[in-house]
């Protein structure tokens, strides 16, 4: 069982519930690795023995770091009530709860949540890669301001891409040269999101659907968000503060945002404009 793995089961269970006690949460873990490598728990279960029987002394080492790890992000915290107060008893904290709640890979498993991306987000440009494991790493670590600044990176290297993708699909001559001269000119990120808008908005109806459905709230909105959040973070005289919440909310948005500009990228390259 890896890294990976192990966070995994752990999350899933706290979802399950019961896991109130260390013990209890190896029980759980231990089954639910028995169930995945189809071990059969109740037949091979022995007398006065349980899910523990199947996790070795390596992976009982590695499920207390994760453990301590999620203590330390404020997901989990020792002690259960007035009457069972610190470790070995365990519980969510608020915004653990919260957490366990989505169904989807976490952040706070930046193994599970790259492999995930990685899935949707199949032919990732290594340099957005790299920006995003920084930014995962920083989150996990408590580091909001930088783990923004991170995302902000891999954001911004997409965006670049897709700009330019869409400057290469252009028919005409003229107009690419035309298309590529403003690009250069424009200094920031934001000046070159909006050329590429002004032109995208032209193209949109002989697009597919599938592209185009919800592309402002997905594409514009979440540009203008992880990019709000990155300036924030970079330059302390704006005075707005960047939280755990507002980082944890744009990692979860970064995934299907990444996917349609993926896929955006996957289009400009097939077929002219």
């Amino acid at each position: 069982m890896n890294m990976e793995e192990a966070r995994g089961y752990v999350f899933q269970a706290f979802r399950q519930g019961g896991c109130d006690q260390y013990q209890n949460l190896l029980i759980a873990v231990g089954d639910l690795k028995a169930r995945a490598q189809n071990l059969h728990t109740d037949q091979t279960r022995m007398f006065h023995t349980d899910g523990r029987q199947f996790l070795g002394g390596a992976e009982k080492t590695l499920l207390l770091e994760i453990v301590w790890g999620l203590i330390a992000q404020g997901i989990l915290m020792p002690g259960l009530d007035d009457g069972n107060q610190g470790w070995p008893f365990l519980r969510l904290t608020t915004y653990g709860k919260r957490c366990v709640e989505q169904d989807r890979v976490l952040p706070h498993d930046p193994d599970g949540f790259l492999a995930d991306f990685r899935r949707e987000v199949q032919t990732v440009d290594p340099t957005v890669l790299e920006y995003l494991t920084e930014s995962l790493q920083c989150f996990v670590h408590g580091l909001q301001r930088a783990a923004a600044v991170m995302l902000g990176g891999a954001s911004e290297q997409a965006i670049l891409l897709m700009i330019e993708s869409y400057g290469a699909s252009i028919a005409d001559a003229n107009a690419k040269q035309k298309f590529g001269s403003a690009f250069q000119k424009a200094q920031s990120i934001f000046k070159k999101y909006e050329l590429f808008d002004r032109h995208f908005a032209g193209i949109k109806q002989r697009m597919p659907r599938e592209l185009t459905e919800n592309v402002d709230s997905l594409l514009r909105g979440v540009f203008d968000m992880i990019r709000n959040s990155r300036n924030d973070a970079g330059h302390p005289a704006i005075g707005n503060p960047v939280n755990r919440d507002v980082v944890y909310s744009h990692l979860r948005l970064f995934t299907p945002y990444c996917k349609r500009i993926h896929d955006l990228i996957a289009w400009f390259g097939a077929n002219a404009t």
